[in-house]
């Protein structure tokens, strides 16, 4: 069918098929001007928030004369704030505009991280870094949740991938400019972790600058996509319709997925993950150093463990998203992650065993993060919904940054032996909800599969929609 007789109605658009070779040239089209935009928004902030612990070990905690614990309380607060205003700025996605709200929040937080290099005492430190939790707290769910109105469910575990790996790359990336900048120690008679701070801050605010020109709000506003394209992202969204209808906001409806268990399910996985995420982001250059490793060479050396999670990240990635699973992926990777925590628990003499420990850890904790994160929100159907359920489950996941901070004591160095037990422990849990999650979810296929064109027909008469229709078919 052509171009000039397109249809319009809803139902019509459902049926059309789409050419799969326009259908993937609007994917690569899709994906050339979001996923770039999306990675390094997520990349800076990931580099913002983590990059204390460089800062730490190039000086800040000595300077500033830090008190005891000062440097996992500082850690640790930025999550009180990012918390607190994650699930409101996620809920005000579609009343803010995408391509205003998040430049905004970028340049704000970027004169913060500008204003810690500055800092002539422990209590600026803290101050900068609770508004850092504020202006960064909506990001990820509205990056997330940006991408969902661009792509369909299936698509979105590689796209929401892009963003963990720049998590990992952000890493790479903070280790070897920290490596360079701790250098500049003395420039100006700044110390090179306040060079850091300064131009990281700098390069933060011309990110934030440059994301108010090229964020769309909406395909139908997308200047890159052609008319065609925009019909044909129409036909998508009416085929993603039939199990998802947004009439505005009901208190019924409301009140029917507020009670969907296997969102606070995923929540506290996801909480179990993140404690050992952030700990292992923010704390590594720290780890690493306690080793007996120079700040310099701390610094350096953490960029391949970062390098190295972010390959097996998309490796990963690639695999979940071509057969379409995501327990048989985070078992043996997170099983992987254990061992490397054992080994760092037993703490061996040796310092290369310590150092490919890791390694290990390294390797199952970002990809696991990220699947998770998809892995609900492709379960979930309807945006608001979907909306609900990735802000409870990423505030339930981010006080693991919270528990991050207080786990991991500069007084426990360098064994940091309470550090690695927890996070032993917590990863440990939280494989254990992962597998009760796959198995809810695919007993629930199990059950849809089984029903009978009566039952499905009775459903459909009292209108069941959402995850809950007969159709629609958990990803495990």
């Amino acid at each position: 069918m052509g171009e000039d007789h397109a249809p319009l109605d809803p139902g019509d658009l459902a049926a059309y098929d789409i050419d799969p070779a326009e259908q993937r040239a609007l994917l690569r089209t899709l994906d050339w001007h979001i996923a770039p935009v999306c990675m390094v928004l997520y990349l800076v902030a990931f580099l913002d928030r983590a990059n204390i612990g460089n800062a730490a070990v190039g000086g800040m905690v000595k300077d500033l004369n830090f008190p005891a614990n000062g440097l996992s309380v500082a850690t640790s607060i930025f999550y009180v704030t990012y918390v607190l205003f994650e699930t409101p700025a996620t809920m005000l996605l579609r009343t803010l505009r995408p391509s205003r709200m998040v430049p905004i929040f970028v340049v704000i937080w970027g004169g913060v991280i500008i204003g810690n290099g500055f800092a002539t005492n422990y209590a600026t430190v803290v101050a900068c870094r609770l508004l850092l939790g504020v202006c960064e707290a909506g990001l990820f769910p509205c990056l997330v949740l940006y991408m969902t109105s661009f792509y369909q469910r299936e698509e979105l575990g590689l796209r929401t991938c892009y963003l963990f790996i720049a998590a990992c790359l952000s890493g790479v990336v903070g280790g070897l400019i920290a490596t360079g900048f701790l250098k500049m120690d003395g420039l100006r008679d700044l110390a090179g972790w306040r060079w850091l701070y300064i131009i990281e801050g700098a390069l933060t605010i011309v990110v934030g600058i440059g994301s108010f020109f090229v964020i769309a709000d909406r395909y139908e506003t997308a200047t890159y996509l052609s008319e065609r394209q925009k019909f044909l992202m129409m036909v998508r969204q009416a085929k993603a319709a039939v199990y998802s209808r947004d009439e505005g906001f009901s208190w019924g409806e409301f009140r029917q997925y507020v009670r969907d268990p296997m969102i606070y399910l995923s929540g506290f996985v996801l909480l179990c993950m993140d404690t050992c995420m952030y700990g292992f982001s923010t704390f590594l250059v720290v780890i690493i150093n306690g080793l007996g490793y120079s700040p310099i060479v701390s610094q350096a050396l953490s960029a391949p463990v970062y390098g190295w999670a972010a390959i097996v990240y998309l490796v990963g990635a690639l695999v979940s998203d071509r057969y379409s699973m995501r327990y048989k992926i985070i078992l043996p990777l997170s099983l992987v992650t254990i061992v490397g925590y054992a080994i760092l628990v037993a703490n061996p003499a040796n310092l290369g065993a310590r150092l490919f420990a890791c390694f290990l850890a390294g390797m199952g904790i970002y990809i696991s993060v990220g699947l998770q994160v998809t892995w609900l929100g492709q379960n979930m159907a309807g945006f608001r919904k979907r909306s609900y359920a990735i802000g409870i489950q990423l505030t339930m996941g981010n006080i693991g940054g919270v528990i991050a901070g207080q786990i991991y004591r500069t007084n426990h160095r360098p064994a940091y032996t309470l550090g690695h037990a927890a996070s032993l422990g917590f990863w440990s849990t939280a494989i254990l909800a992962a597998t009760l999650q796959y198995y809810v979810w695919r007993t629930r296929n199990a059950h849809r599969n089984a029903l009978s064109a009566e039952e499905k027909a009775e459903m459909d008469e009292r209108g069941v929609t959402g995850d809950h229709h007969h159709g629609f078919r958990y990803v495990l």
